[in-house]
């Protein structure tokens, strides 16, 4: 029963905590415009990291998009990216420039491009291990992530992925646990750095990340499916607004996201 509980505890922060804070994707830019370069890493900052490690369903924080390895396909109006694999589990990614007006554009323009949407997918099974057991987790996972405001003094990025996972146990002593993991990036203002300085903290905004997973049996007087949820509300720095909730209620506290796990 116990070592049950830390299984399924150990699946439902395996996403959420691995890969937090580990990326450091602040940009330097030369100039007040923003480049291709620096609009794809905005949607990479260590702001999303949580979103990031929870949509890959493995902890994996997403690398930010570089251009040359992305190719314009104009039957759908998107640059296409050459896939990035890792143990068992294949990234795909494309994204599309738009104008004002919403139309898709072929090329990257300083004066009227707008906005940015990056969809990506993650697909595979990984291996690994919970403590000393041996398990594979199967993974099938959609974001997308929109930055619009490009040209102005302050972007807004919003949002949303579905990950589905099976953890599985080799040793096959008990059920397959299979998870539904949702995050929803709204409202993120991110106001455009001055020259020199780094890619700022979103001024509002949140980030909420969601796990359900079924536990593969009804546990007699405890439910057979466990859901978490924690979002973070933003206001110019990385100590965020952290509300929890779980079977056990609802908490909310004050976290430092660059030093600090989810939890109050």
């Amino acid at each position: 029963m116990y070592s049950r509980i830390r299984l399924v505890l150990a699946t439902l922060t395996l996403a959420i905590v691995a890969g937090a804070c580990s990326s450091d994707n602040t940009v330097a830019p030369s100039q007040t415009v923003v480049t291709l370069d620096v609009a794809l890493a905005e949607v990479t900052m260590p702001a999303l990291d949580y979103a990031a490690a929870t949509f890959s369903g493995a902890g994996i924080v997403t690398p930010a998009i570089t251009p040359s390895r992305c190719q314009f396909d104009g039957a759908s109006g998107t640059f296409i990216c050459s896939a990035l694999s890792g143990n068992g589990l294949t990234l795909n990614q494309f994204y599309t420039l738009v104008d004002a007006g919403g139309s898709k554009q072929q090329a990257y323009d300083q004066k009227t491009t707008a906005g940015l949407i990056v969809n990506s997918a993650v697909s595979g099974t990984a291996t690994g291990y919970i403590g000393s057991t041996a398990v594979t987790l199967t993974v099938d996972a959609q974001q997308q992530l929109t930055l619009s405001g490009l040209g102005t003094a302050q972007h807004t990025i919003n949002g949303s992925s579905l990950t589905n996972t099976t953890l599985t146990r080799q040793d096959s002593a008990q059920a397959p646990l299979v998870s539904t993991i949702t995050t929803r990036v709204v409202d993120l203002v991110v106001p455009v750095p001055a020259p020199g300085a780094q890619t700022s903290w979103p001024v509002s905004g949140m980030v909420e990340l969601k796990s359900s997973t079924d536990l593969g049996y009804v546990i007699p007087l405890d439910a057979s499916n466990v859901t978490t949820s924690a979002a973070m509300e933003f206001s110019g720095s990385s100590v965020v607004k952290l509300t929890i909730t779980n079977q056990n209620g609802t908490k909310t506290c004050q976290v430092d996201i660059t030093t600090t796990m989810l939890g109050c």
